[in-house]
């Protein structure tokens, strides 16, 4: 009788069926000496491809640390493997040409030729090829900054915007339009109404978000101007329900009298200057002479009879002499309470004869408060030149002092230049000039030169001993100017700001005289200020030099002409400021850190 098979007691039923599955050629006796080897082998081969993998990794992160990674592009144009120099030279010669020109259709269906520069962007070079040697990496949590294959490289232009260009104002001339509000009209004895009309005006939010769709696509921009429609104060409906009203308003002429002066104003007259009143006190007067047209039109009647007032000038000379002209105190017209009579007289609340009065008007600035005040003294003067021939630089200098001149700085009050100097554009007197643009290279830009006065009016204001609330250095180092002493002021980004902490009123006079330009602060401040300057200090080389310049491409050189500008040494210095009082007392010390970037040398290439 045979034996029954051998069973593990260690196995239940079931794991004894699965493991009689197996045949009689499963073991579960330690591996072999062939096996462990076959296990070592696999260990190193697979060690020997991590290794190689990590080597070959390592090396693809070198291979590209300063270059563009493998798929990277800008607006469709491909710079796979180019440094960031490489990158602007091939978006100067492949992008820039091809975005360059912009077309916009008016609402008249005219079409506008105009480029980029003309609507005040510009294809920020610097920034574009940073952002694309940043694509399709990724920053580690030790932050080391990675290629990930396969990860979208493509780069957005980066894009810069003036918003006082040029073209921009010209297109606004053709596209904007003002909203007309209903008015009202007599033909013979029937009173017509002018309908309204909706304004429009460009959407400069939207024609830019277009403009910079179709850069970052690679494409010239060409469409239909944006606009944003105005709508009228006066609807036509309210000139309608304003007819009954207006025959009353109408019915006859009204009488001006001043002294033994005496004018009529026909009703046809009266029509062109009555508005619709939309305010609270409509159901009373629903039409009115309260506005800008009527205002208007009565000084232009009464300009005879007003006496202007005459402020107390004071003039300062090369060598710091004074003279204080004799202030006049005026007369003017009394136009606000002449309106409401004629809303009175018109609406039938009694005769249709309005009297006329003047109000006395007093000079801003008496020569006996000039005097008392100590505007009769100069209290710092500091003069800076420049090159004359320069039309468009000169020009802004000169209208830069002349919108400052005379300002009047009360005590404790704070001084801002911007809000002085206002918008610098061309329709207030503002030309083309160089200016420091965003990129730290000089572009043309409307009102190039203002910083001079910046520097000018910071320096009277230094050895005055007026607190400084605010100064910016230059972005680079300029020698014409006094060392570690510049300023420099952006319309809506840097200020420059002081203090008048003394007990007196002060007066800002500047003028230009032939190639200098002169800041005096009017007013003693009975200060005395020494200062130390540094040595310079952290000196640092262009990053592109003779060698190896920045290539930009300029619109405004013709085509084949290159013009080269010379890069200067970063550097760093200190102004220390002790300012004292008329006893020798320290009353502070300030000082001022002035860190100057290393300025490329350029190579501006003409298309």
């Amino acid at each position: 009788m045979k034996s029954p098979p051998y069973q593990s007691p260690e196995l239940g039923a079931e794991d004894a069926n699965e493991a009689g599955a197996f045949g009689p050629e499963t073991s579960h006796s330690a591996p072999s000496k062939r096996g462990r080897r076959s296990q070592r082998r696999f260990l190193m081969i697979a060690g020997a491809l991590a290794a190689l993998l990590a080597t070959a990794f390592i090396a693809a992160q070198i291979a590209v640390r300063d270059r563009a990674v493998p798929g990277a592009s800008v607006a469709g144009v491909p710079v796979r493997g180019q440094s960031a120099s490489e990158i602007r030279q091939t978006l100067s010669r492949q992008l820039l040409p091809r975005i360059s020109a912009v077309r916009v259709t008016t609402p008249e269906g005219k079409t506008m030729a105009l480029s980029l520069a003309d609507l005040g962007l510009h294809l920020d070079l610097a920034a574009t090829s940073q952002a694309t040697l940043a694509a399709g990496r990724r920053r580690t949590p030790l932050g080391l900054s990675l290629w990930v294959p396969g990860a979208e490289a493509a780069a957005e232009p980066v894009v810069r915007l003036d918003t006082a260009a040029p073209g921009l104002e010209r297109l606004r001339r053709a596209v904007d339009r003002p909203a007309r509000d209903a008015a009202l009209r007599l033909r013979g004895v029937d009173v017509e109404i002018v309908a309204a009309r909706e304004g429009v005006r460009l959407d400069d939010e939207g024609l830019m978000r277009a403009v910079r769709e179709a850069v970052s696509s690679g494409r010239p921009y060409a469409g239909a101007a944006p606009l944003v429609a105005i709508p009228p104060e006066v609807t036509t409906e309210q000139a309608h329900s304003r007819v009954g009203a207006a025959a009353r308003y109408l019915a006859g002429p009204l009488t001006l009298r001043y002294r033994s002066r005496t004018l009529s104003l026909s009703p046809t007259r009266i029509a062109t200057m009555l508005t619709v009143n939309t305010g609270a006190d409509a159901a009373t007067y629903p039409l009115t002479f309260r506005n800008s047209r009527a205002r208007t039109a009565l000084r232009r009647l009464f300009s005879w009879a007003e006496t202007p007032p005459v402020d107390a000038r004071i003039i300062v000379n090369a060598k710091g002499g004074m003279t204080v002209t004799r202030s006049r105190a005026g007369e003017l017209l009394d136009i606000e309470t002449l309106v409401e009579d004629l809303d009175d007289a018109a609406a039938g609340k009694g005769l249709r004869t309005v009297f006329v009065a003047l109000r006395p008007a007093m000079p801003k600035l008496s020569t006996e408060e000039a005097t008392r005040t100590g505007l009769a003294s100069v209290g710092s003067q500091f003069t800076t030149y420049f090159d004359p021939r320069n039309s468009a630089r000169a020009q802004n200098i000169a209208r830069a002092a002349k919108l400052v001149d005379g300002t009047v700085v009360s005590p404790g009050e704070t001084f801002s230049l911007n809000a002085v100097m206002g918008p610098r554009t061309l329709n207030r007197g503002f030309d083309y000039a160089p200016v420091i643009a965003s990129d730290n290279v000089l572009r043309q830009g409307v009102g190039g030169g203002i910083c001079q006065y910046a520097t000018t009016l910071f320096n009277a204001v230094f050895f005055a001993g007026l607190p400084v609330v605010e100064r910016h250095a230059h972005s680079f180092y300029i020698s014409h100017y006094p060392v570690g002493r510049d300023a420099t002021v952006s319309w809506g980004g840097t200020d420059f700001r002081f203090r008048n902490d003394t007990n007196r009123s002060l007066t800002i006079r500047s003028w230009v005289d032939g190639d200098e330009l002169a800041v005096a602060l009017v007013g003693k401040t009975g200060r005395r200020v020494s200062l130390v300057t540094s040595s310079f200090y952290a000196i640092r080389k262009p990053a592109h030099g003779r060698d190896d310049p920045r290539v930009i491409v300029d619109e405004d050189l013709g085509p084949g002409i290159v013009r080269w500008e010379s890069g200067v040494a970063g550097r760093s210095v200190k102004v220390t400021r002790t300012v004292r009082n008329s006893t020798g007392n320290v009353l502070f010390r300030d000082t001022y850190v002035s860190r100057y970037k290393p300025l490329d040398w350029v190579k501006r290439v003409g298309i």
